[in-house]
């Protein structure tokens, strides 16, 4: 347990350091953390985003066994304890049956969308999102129809306690063409989306310690404490995660949920950034890009000072507001009581990651290097044949 001088003693050191930063208009440290590019091959290819670029690597590709190739890497080397995320890019209209049937495959029972409502709607290039569940517009919706996990909208509700969050009620049926079902033989599940929709993607590095900048530090603690509760029932599941690319928001969500469960064994401010730093460090091994901004990596400390000024969990309760439509109230429990599934999926990936050479503690050493370069790979259909061959680069 942490002493409240302790305690006391580092909302201090923090209070401080975010005043540093606001003065100085940039998180500097940020910039001394490894790897925040590519540094390792990246698979390139017309169902990411962004031109085909911000690919997952190579050696950290989740595995499935429906789908070929999806933009999405499994963030489960932060230790046995932590929660295991998979991290992914907000689908394009391209991927919504892929993202699905991952969904189905891998068992997970919540999915958390960081895309700011006003990011631009689409699956162009410089598109960040697209609403990828029910209801469809016609054109989906014949297409869906085809689609070997169905996929049915229960009902939604809004958050009264946070600004722009919603959470969707969203039912999976599994066919049989749709794979092997997760676990206990089931055909039907129902997950629980949450969607925050007011975290802007790179805001100026001017913005640390502003007003907004901590009303969303605010909202994101809230989210992330409901998150770590939910999370802790049960049986170990995936949650998936994503925002634009899936890598700023969706890592700051995911470091700010380690740091706050490991937070009571922190005591000093070198062991806070210590975490912080391998925390990160670790991330960018499955995934490049994580914490994308400094503004990012100031909202890690601004949430955690939140959270030592009112760490009581009663403080950070969720209150709900239904959409009006089906009975919520049995939906939400119909997910209460499937929170916990089978974590069978869960260590055949990790242990998957294992085999690959992926290191669950240890930090790769890289150049850091922010350019893809010629790390890229053409066509995900090859990945395999580089994984094969051990090569370091494709030729």
């Amino acid at each position: 347990p942490r002493c409240a001088n302790c305690m006391s003693g580092l909302e201090k050191i923090i209070e401080e350091k975010l005043g540093r930063w606001r003065q100085q208009g940039e998180a500097a440290e940020y910039y001394a953390l490894r790897n925040r590019g590519p540094y390792k091959p990246t698979v390139s290819h017309e169902l990411n985003r962004f031109g085909g670029q911000m690919g997952p690597y190579v050696d950290a590709l989740l595995d499935l066994q429906t789908v070929e190739y999806i933009n999405a890497s499994p963030i489960d080397n932060l230790g046995e304890e932590a929660p295991a995320f998979i991290a992914t890019m907000c689908p394009k209209r391209s991927t919504f049956e892929h993202f699905w049937m991952m969904v189905w495959e891998t068992g997970a029972r919540v999915i958390v969308n960081l895309t700011h409502e006003r990011d631009k709607v689409g699956s162009a290039p410089a598109d960040k999102r697209e609403r990828y569940w029910p209801p469809f517009d016609e054109a989906m919706e014949r297409e869906s129809r085809g689609w070997a996990v169905q996929v049915r909208t229960l009902g939604h509700e809004s958050c009264e306690s946070v600004a722009g969050l919603l959470r969707y009620a969203v039912e999976l049926r599994g066919s049989a063409s749709g794979g092997p079902p997760p676990s206990r033989g089931e055909r039907t599940r129902v997950v629980v989306l949450y969607w925050y929709s007011r975290w802007l993607d790179f805001p100026a590095s001017s913005s640390i310690g502003t007003r907004p900048f901590y009303a969303n530090a605010e909202n994101v603690l809230h989210l992330a404490v409901h998150l770590q509760q939910l999370l802790a029932r049960g049986e170990p599941h995936w949650c998936v995660c994503h925002c634009s690319a899936g890598v700023g928001r969706t890592g700051t969500l995911i470091a700010l949920l380690r740091v706050l469960q490991r937070l009571p064994a922190l005591q000093s401010e070198a062991q806070l950034d210590g975490f912080v730093r391998t925390t990160i460090e670790r991330m960018r091994e499955r995934r490049l890009w994580m914490v994308k901004t400094d503004v990012e990596y100031a909202l890690l400390y601004a949430a955690t000072l939140l959270w030592l000024r009112r760490s009581r969990d009663k403080e950070f309760e969720l209150s709900w507001q239904g959409d009006g439509g089906d009975d919520w109230g049995a939906t939400a429990l119909a997910i209460s009581e499937a929170l916990g599934p089978a974590a069978s999926h869960l260590q055949e990936v990790r242990e998957s990651g294992r085999k690959r050479g992926s290191s669950a503690t240890g930090l790769h050493e890289g150049s850091g290097e922010e350019s893809g370069g010629d790390n890229a790979i053409d066509n995900a259909r090859d990945v395999q044949r580089y994984r094969d061959a051990s090569l370091p680069a494709p030729p």
